[in-house]
């Protein structure tokens, strides 16, 4: 009878032990599972963020429009005159700024791009812009726009920009004679109108006050 009773008894604590063992396991178990979600979750996040570089906000400012193939001016031609002359930096007087639009053949996209031409020691300089053009034909300049400048010889009297479809590719002399050229320079950015406050800005926002 006692036999029996302790049989029976060690049967119980056994299957208790067996369902407390399972139990554990499978806690483990959940626990190993959520640990590895977590971890992948964070790894994968990491990735992702992993050399992004945040991007900065369109700096782009308005100078003109395109009405009927013609440039109407938002800032005065003079006012930027003082901006050439310091993004040149190098003593260049800077005495004319104009817009052109560059475009080879009629099937080609329009390009626009801020022209600054002027003299160092009496050899010619040229400076030419990108802009961008929005949708209504607005014209702004950005410190992402290109950069191109022209630098003419000994001997040259004036440089021109050479192109091809809508892109500035270089500068030659006008006179083609041999030793008569103009060197050409270029950078992705600018920084012409970085710190400068043009009028045409400063009445917007007088007249939103």
């Amino acid at each position: 009878m006692v036999k029996n009773n302790f049989a029976r008894f060690r049967s119980a604590l056994l299957s208790q032990t067996t369902l407390l063992f399972m139990l554990l396991l499978f806690v483990v178990a959940t626990s190993a599972c959520s640990r590895r979600e977590a971890i992948r979750e964070e790894s994968e996040l990491g990735e992702e963020g992993e050399g992004e570089v945040p991007v900065a906000p369109y700096d782009g400012r308005l100078l003109g429009q395109v009405v009927f193939d013609t440039v109407e001016y938002i800032v005065s031609r003079e006012e930027l005159l003082q901006p050439f002359i310091r993004e040149f930096g190098d003593g260049t007087v800077v005495d004319q700024v104009m817009i052109r639009k560059v475009q080879e053949t009629k099937t080609d996209t329009p390009a626009y791009y801020l022209v600054g031409l002027g003299m160092r020691s009496g050899a010619f300089r040229s400076m030419a812009l990108e802009l961008d053009v929005a949708a209504d034909k607005s014209l702004y300049l950005s410190s992402s726009g290109s950069k191109h400048m022209c630098q003419s010889g000994a001997g040259c009297g004036f440089c021109y920009f050479t192109f091809s479809g809508n892109k500035i590719t270089g500068c030659e002399c006008e006179s083609r004679a041999p030793g008569n050229n103009c060197t050409h320079k270029f950078s992705e950015r600018n920084s012409l109108l970085k710190d400068v406050s043009l009028r045409s800005e400063r009445r917007r926002s007088d007249s939103n006050k």
